[in-house]
């Protein structure tokens, strides 16, 4: 496979055989930084329409395998009315104008893309439309009345004539843009709403091989590099010897880079790895050295003791209600450090030419990831040719504010005449990755005598996400980092009294987020100890969670689940859990059911309810919650990164388990509500309920909570 640089360079050009049409809808404070060009404005998302009628969109998003190239392009499509099964989308330049609403920088994360796109996007298909059938009619000299649009054709409703929209390139080039075109009604919708596979673009290219993720590059004397990492977190070169390693068949070059790793370039990138067994290094490991993950958890507990731990949220008073209380439960929890192990190894190409300089990488971050590459280069950000590919995955670990990979990449690349791909092993990213935090958590609940949840006292420990990066700023503040408050100190419930607390202690072990980030760890707490108090207070736990919760739109789901996994008649020889939880922006309740047998469990049935407010494309919506329940099970059940001697011991799959065929359920149902609220997010937001809803009914199925991750039965 190859990435054609004058493909590259065509088709990012403002072409003057197409009309590329970009409408500037500034965010607040954002306007002032958008330069209105006399020929076209710069877009927030855009569309060219060659004179041939092919219609390419333009997304500012990556796509990862969460659909969102499908589900932005429907919503343009549908409000210009595009032939959806020709259109083509490409991956935007970078450019402030593409930057996610009032954030600095071009990216994809959090679950945003639709979010915060659909609603732009949409205005700018509405008002090409408007434009086009405005040039229509004074064509055909009737009312724009008179004039539909329809798989990407005019069509003058009294004598049927038909005009594609690029035979109207030069009608509306110089046409002034209108203001505040009227979006579509639902019931106009042709796509929006309705369950719409992948659009077949992307379906082609991906069964056919055709598609380019950032491994798949290849430029004109290209040459690859392998990396010697360190051998533990913290540890630094004293001295290397490489004299075996340079003179293996096809070794270019062996460099030593200033972040303590040691690069060999070569022909092929298997030279390149064969050749890294070879360099003979002495590392200084430093104090971290000894340190297991045994230590870290047993330092991290012994923090619950101190009494000046930061205050996250506290009010009322929880002592008189914990001694007022009918029920008191309690329970202490530990998740371990993970690793995300995206299918696609991290992999960056970069060639350095002076003042200039190309890059291709998988990325989340496109502004960042450009400046970064910049910086190190000592060029400007916009002499930095950036193509952002397809990602074979990320679940949090292609949006590093370290830029860690992309780095390795430049500095590789840095003064060298070749193109030159860096690529990390599995192995790589497993050991010497950013992972989830190792986190541990205590929480306490008191109910009173009518079964309502009085008082909820919790503590988290784990390391920041966000000091020290670039987010530091607005998610780190007193202490506390704002992904430990996630879900916890924002739970479902009316609770008068709480003493909520947290405490980031500093390790040389890099973190990062995971799919759903600190939901991932607030959830199974708030949820498990919820049913604690539920069991406790001999109430049925779904029926507790609706007494207690705040808003109506929890208990819709959760009645609803209850509909469709017949709770109130569940089977007596399985295990069902229930839970509910909200994360970025939108609602995801689930009922489990397990079978423990021979010390194992399986997963057999789920059910579950989602509310994002509107559904753009249902069946992308039932798929990314299918995946989000598949991706779960296997960090239930088997993944977890240890240390021991300062160093990760996992290696690969083979080590670090994720969920396999077999462990998939035997059905998942999945029912959307559409409530009208606020749209919300949707490719994590199945994550965290899931941990909570298998604990739970482990504790059905077993009569034993479960509190540590992974989980071993016996």
């Amino acid at each position: 496979m190859s990435l054609n640089r004058r493909d590259f360079v065509k088709n990012s050009a403002l072409l003057s055989s197409a009309f590329i049409v970009g409408f500037n809808l500034p965010t607040k404070g954002m306007a002032s930084k958008v330069e209105k060009k006399s020929e076209v404005i710069e877009p927030n998302a855009f569309i060219k329409i060659d004179k041939d009628n092919t219609i390419t969109f333009y997304l500012g998003q990556v796509e990862m395998g969460q659909g969102a190239y499908t589900g932005i392009a429907m919503c343009i499509a549908d409000e210009l009315d595009a032939f959806w099964d020709e259109i083509i989308f490409e991956p935007a330049p970078v450019n402030d104008v593409f930057n996610i609403p009032g954030m600095p920088m071009m990216l994809t994360g959090g679950s945003m893309s639709i979010k915060t796109q659909q609603q732009r996007v949409r205005q700018v298909g509405a008002t090409l439309r408007y434009m086009l059938k405005s040039a229509a009619a004074k064509k055909w000299q009737v009312r724009m009345y008179d004039v539909s649009t329809k798989d990407s054709f005019l069509i003058n409703k009294k004598t049927k004539e038909k005009l594609s929209y690029g035979s109207l390139i030069e009608d509306i080039k110089n046409m002034k843009l209108p203001n505040d075109v009227k979006l579509k009604s639902a019931k106009e919708h042709t796509l929006i709403g309705k369950r719409i596979k992948r659009h077949p673009l992307e379906v082609e290219e991906k069964i056919t091989g055709q598609a380019k993720f950032g491994i798949d590059v290849r430029l004109p004397n290209m040459k690859y590099a392998a990396l010697v990492q360190p051998i533990s977190f913290g540890a630094k070169i004293i001295s290397y010897d490489d004299s075996k390693a340079k003179n293996m068949p096809g070794i270019l070059k062996i460099k030593k880079l200033s972040n303590e790793k040691i690069a060999i370039i070569a022909e092929h990138w298997y030279q390149a790895k064969m050749a890294i067994d070879k360099v003979e290094v002495k590392w200084d490991k430093g104090d971290f050295g000894k340190v297991s993950s045994e230590d870290l958890e047993k330092e991290y507990i012994s923090y619950f003791d101190k009494d000046d731990l930061p205050i996250m949220k506290k009010d009322g008073n929880t002592n008189e209600a914990f001694k007022n209380a009918k029920k008191v439960v309690e329970a202490q929890y530990t998740f371990p450090f993970l690793a995300h192990a995206p299918m696609e190894p991290l992999n960056c190409t970069v060639h350095h030419q002076g003042s200039k300089a190309f890059m291709s990488v998988g990325g989340q971050f496109q502004t960042l990831y450009r400046g970064t590459c910049a910086k190190i280069l000592g060029i400007k950000p916009e002499d930095v040719e950036y193509y952002n590919n397809y990602l074979g995955s990320s679940f949090g670990r292609r949006a590093n504010p370290a830029s860690d990979f992309v780095i390795d990449a430049v500095l590789v690349a840095k003064d060298e005449k070749w193109p030159i791909q860096t690529l990390w092993t599995r192995e790589d990213d497993i050991k010497m990755g950013y992972y989830r935090p190792l986190t541990v958590n205590k929480a306490k609940m008191a109910v009173d005598e009518n079964g309502y949840i009085t008082a909820f006292k919790a503590d988290v420990i784990n390391q920041s996400l966000t000091k020290g990066t670039m987010f530091e700023g607005f998610m780190y503040k007193d202490g506390i980092d704002a992904t430990q408050r996630e879900g916890l100190e924002t739970h479902p419930y009316n609770i008068a009294n709480h003493d909520l607390k947290a405490f980031c202690p500093d390790s040389p072990v890099p973190v990062l987020w995971l799919r759903s980030v600190g939901h991932t760890t607030s959830a199974p707490v708030v949820e498990n100890i919820v049913d604690q108090a539920a069991i406790a207070s001999g109430i049925d736990p779904l029926d507790f969670r609706i007494k207690n919760l705040k808003s109506p739109r929890f208990v819709r789901l959760l009645e609803n689940v209850a509909k469709q996994s017949d709770w109130y008649n569940r089977e007596k020889n399985s295990g069902y859990g229930v839970a509910i939880a909200e994360s970025f922006g939108s609602i995801v309740a689930y009922v489990v059911k397990v079978k423990v047998e021979n010390n194992d469990f399986k997963v057999q049935n789920v059910w579950g309810a989602v509310d994002c407010g509107m559904a753009i494309n249902p069946l992308g919506i039932e798929n990314q919650i299918e995946g989000c329940i598949n991706f779960t099970i296997g960090y239930i059940k088997y993944a977890q990164i240890s240390l021991e001697n300062g160093a990760t011991v996992q290696n690969n799959f083979y080590d670090y388990e994720v969920n396999r065929i077999k462990d998939a359920p035997e059905s998942i149902n999945v029912e959307i509500i559409n409530s009208g609220e606020k749209i919300g997010g949707i490719g994590e937001v199945g994550v965290p309920p899931m941990f909570a809803a298998v604990i739970n009914a482990l504790y059905d199925a077993t009569g034993k909570r479960y509190t540590n991750f992974p989980i071993k039965l016996g």
